[in-house]
């Protein structure tokens, strides 16, 4: 139940803006949840106008929002802001929507670091959508890897699985060896192998109608599609494969670290966590798992709070507006 807004109050504006989906959350002084909301998924800022494809979507989201006066801080996780121009641009788009006294850019994966390990050294992979990983070293440097998004990148993703699948899909369609139950998902979905591409090509945001096969990919594996599994397998490989590239960047092989997960991709189950803990331990013995703390919207009040020194390489904070 959304409890009354008081004007008064020092709030602050938490936004968790991903490829699939947008969360905004306002909160108050003490942490306690006020009013949320959800959206469309964001674009990557530096595409084809990505700029107002983003300004579009955070007005669909926080028109959801009760009226507030002017925020304390306002912390905003996007998909692809990597670079300072993308920082900028983002702040520029929720600047022209929200009032505050400070505002926090970063990339997403920030706020699910912060979220996952709050900000001791370790690493965490966030896999949802795309694919991510974020490492802390024992000095306070942030180094990533992967995140490049899905044409070159996003290793182990749920576009990456949901991709494999239609593929496989299509294979058989086309009379090749493959996996009749995927064959068959696709088809209870979307009719003909010619309306799977009409689907995917003249959808909106391609990309999450490919990633949302991943739950179809998911389901044959659970019922013991081989082919399927092993495609989970791959992606949990792909993953372990990531941390351990940025446990070796940050430097903290060789001696005891925390590594976290966050992201869709893991609520899958036993198919995927199994097989990536599994290869964790192969290729990182001293790794330590740890249950995240909280999700990226946790990380997002650490950022707006000021909470998180020693990550301004990673985070762009302007002024009131």
């Amino acid at each position: 139940m959304m409890q009354s807004i008081d004007q008064n109050a020092e709030l602050y504006l938490l936004v968790d803006g991903g490829k699939t989906k947008t969360e905004a959350v306002i909160v108050d002084s003490n942490g306690s949840e006020i009013a949320k909301s959800r959206g469309p998924g964001l674009e990557i800022i530096g595409s084809v106008n990505g700029y107002e494809r983003v300004v579009d979507s955070l007005r669909t989201t926080f028109d959801q929002l009760p009226q507030t006066g002017r925020f304390a801080g306002v912390a905003f996780g996007l998909n692809g802001a990597q670079a300072a121009p993308s920082y900028h641009l983002s702040a520029k788009a929720i600047s022209s929507l929200v009032k505050a006294d400070q505002f926090t850019i970063a990339s997403d994966v920030v706020m699910n670091y912060l979220g996952a390990l709050g900000n001791q050294p370790g690493v965490v992979v966030a896999a949802g959508t795309g694919a991510v990983v974020m490492a802390i070293s024992r000095q306070g440097v942030a180094y990533r890897i992967d995140g490049d998004g899905p044409l070159i990148a996003d290793r182990g993703s749920g576009h990456d699985i949901g991709r494999q699948g239609l593929k496989i899909a299509a294979m058989v369609d086309d009379g090749l060896p493959g996996s009749a139950a995927l064959h068959k998902a696709m088809i209870e979905r979307f009719g003909t192998l010619e309306n799977t591409a009409a689907s995917v090509y003249g959808a909106p945001n391609p990309i999450e109608v490919v990633a949302s096969f991943s739950k179809s990919v998911a389901e044959a594996a659970n019922e013991g599609d081989e082919i399927s599994i092993e495609i989970l397998r791959s992606a949990a490989k792909d993953l372990a494969m990531n941390v351990q590239a940025a446990a070796r960047r940050s430097k903290l092989v060789g001696t005891p670290f925390s590594y976290s997960t966050a992201g869709g991709v893991f609520n899958i189950g036993p198919l995927v966590e199994k097989p990536f803990h599994d290869f964790i331990a192969q290729f990182l013995p001293e790794a330590e798992y740890q249950k995240p703390i909280g999700g990226a919207i946790a990380g997002a009040q650490i950022m707006a709070m000021n909470k998180a020194p020693g990550l301004e390489q990673v985070t762009t904070r302007i002024g009131a507006n």
